[in-house]
């Protein structure tokens, strides 16, 4: 069933504040109040997941790409509000073609024709900061056009100015003031990134070049002489919803599975670069076990300083060994100086993640979750947090990381990760 359009987002940096402060208020009441029912055994999420959803597909910009990414945590947060969260990696409103004819015919000219055969005004897919429209070149390309929303700088600015206000709150799980500067600054740099269409392109065509003839995998072709200021217009690549993968069979789930690990590990120790957006949304397959990749507005430059502290950090998970660990995360710069080091989390750690990593094993996706197995160390996390916080050049490549773990997890399959990085890491 189709999602009804809604109205252009506000760029108010008011009434963006009012709508999250009213809608944070609503949920809280929701919350409170029935768990203060008489004879009440557990919250009813549903109503809360379908307000969260709600407010985030209308509001758009970056609250709804923080929905997007805590739509990962699946196992973690209430099931409605994981669904509610989940919806919102394809299924986000979309606004009516008629808000978007006016910047089109502002950069084409007033006759779209003059370039397109037809666009559909229908769009099959809308996100956070844009939505995209299938049409047709006038010499019959296929075509998809990535159009930015209406003001979406505008509502940008206010959302982060937004963020900034509610930074000192970080400083109740005890982040330094310096960290959490450093914090806005990237998520600043982020947005920035996505909003500029033309440095999109330019990383797609890198990573086009890089990757041309790669096996399994397909990535769209930019039309630079239809591109216009917010408006990517780039091949159309088929394929089906990676959401749905889990109704793939075990041979493509595999293919797909082993090219994505490949993928990323070659584009960090190849490239020095990674694709920093691992919501399904960004992602696609084929029945044959091709994995698309559509979206690379996020794309995290890799210093060898930091690639090399991630490799001795999965050395030292591999080895299981405390002080190397220790090592390790002082290069990450998440060890906080002058502070107590966490050998117990350490040693459950290792536990956890030493026999997955090792040369031969196979990480099985679809056995019990590791995420259930890491909720048990989360009074050891927490007693942690003077001691160990992440750095802020780690924090897109963690949340690649765990956003990948899930996908992984969706297509439920056992992989030989240590195998995989080791033939990429050789002696790094």
């Amino acid at each position: 069933m189709a999602i009804p359009p809604v109205p252009p987002p506000s760029a108010s940096a008011l009434g963006r504040f009012l709508k999250l402060a009213g809608t944070a208020t609503r949920i809280t009441g929701s919350v409170l109040g029935q768990s203060l029912r008489p004879g009440r055994s557990g919250i009813d999420w549903q109503p809360v997941g379908d307000l969260l959803g709600s407010v985030l597909g209308e509001m758009k910009g970056p609250v709804l790409k923080l929905g997007q990414m805590a739509s990962q945590w699946q196992g973690v947060l209430p099931a409605p509000l994981a669904e509610a969260l989940t919806k919102l990696q394809n299924r986000v409103p979309a606004l009516p073609f008629s808000a978007l004819q006016g910047h089109l015919q502002q950069v084409y000219g007033a006759d779209l024709g003059r370039y397109f055969r037809h666009i559909e005004e229908q769009p099959f897919a809308a996100a956070s900061l844009g939505q995209v429209h299938r049409a047709q070149a006038l010499d019959g390309r296929a075509l998809v056009l990535k159009v930015q929303y209406p003001g979406i700088a505008q509502i940008c600015a206010a959302d982060l100015r937004q963020v900034r206000r509610l930074l000192p709150l970080g400083r109740l799980f005890r982040a330094p003031a310096a960290q959490l500067e450093a914090v806005y600054r990237e998520l600043a740099m982020v947005i920035e990134a996505e909003l500029d269409y033309p440095a999109e392109m330019r990383r797609l065509q890198r990573f086009r070049e890089h990757f041309a003839g790669w096996p399994g995998l397909r990535l769209p072709q930019p039309q630079e002489d239809l591109c216009r200021p917010g408006v990517l217009v780039l091949s159309e690549e088929a394929g089906l919803p990676f959401a749905e993968v889990g109704q793939a069979s075990p041979e493509v789930r595999e293919r797909v599975a082993l090219t994505l690990v490949r993928w990323l590990s070659a584009q960090a120790f190849e490239l020095g670069l990674l694709h920093a957006d691992p919501h399904p949304g960004n992602f696609a397959y084929t029945a044959d076990g091709e994995l698309l990749v559509y979206d690379f507005g996020c794309v995290q430059p890799l210093s060898p300083a930091l690639l090399a502290a991630y490799v001795q950090t999965f050395r030292a998970l591999q080895a299981r060994n405390g002080e190397q660990l220790e090592q390790a995360f002082q290069a990450l710069g998440t060890r906080q100086p002058q502070s107590a080091t966490p050998y117990g989390l350490y040693r459950q750690l290792h536990g956890l993640l030493g026999p997955l990593l090792q040369p031969g094993a196979h990480w099985d996706f679809s056995a019990t979750p590791l995420h259930e197995q890491l909720q048990a160390l989360l009074p050891d996390v927490f007693g942690a947090l003077g001691s160990l916080q992440p750095a802020a050049a780690t924090l897109l490549v963690n949340r690649t990381l765990e956003g990948h773990y899930w996908n992984l997890s969706r297509l439920a399959v056992a992989l030989p990760i240590a195998d995989v990085l080791h033939t990429q890491m050789g002696d790094a």
